[in-house]
């Protein structure tokens, strides 16, 4: 692959290294069902506020959130919503049991279909 090739990657790249943590990708699974401010987050992560706040500056950094302030609060949104299918998609594959290969494969195309309608 060339330089060139590699560089287009790179935003990619991004997204991938900021759902490295449990948190993130715990955040990026609520906002599947809508907007957030940060108290909901440290509600429902238990964490303190400032670490909830850096791990919403590490996924908004790498584009996967964007906010919008609103008075006092900040709320939260996805910018890709095929990122909480992509998570289930691999929670799916990592369940892969070769004797319910087909059960697997339905449940897959499904979650595909759901996709689609998302874009």
């Amino acid at each position: 692959m060339s330089n060139e090739a590699t560089k287009s990657l790179q935003h990619l790249a991004d997204v991938f290294k900021s759902l490295g943590h449990p948190t993130r990708l715990w955040i990026v699974r609520r906002l599947e069902h809508g907007e957030c401010c940060v108290q909901d987050f440290v509600t429902g992560t238990r964490e303190e506020f400032s670490t909830v706040s850096q791990h919403l500056n590490v996924l908004k950094h790498s584009g996967v959130v964007e906010s919008e302030r609103r008075g006092k609060q900040v709320f939260y949104q996805l910018r890709y919503p095929c990122i909480p299918w992509l998570i289930d998609c691999m929670e799916a594959r990592d369940q892969f049991d070769l004797t319910r290969a087909d059960d697997v494969r339905l449940d897959l195309r499904a979650k595909l279909e759901e996709l689609l309608t998302h874009l």
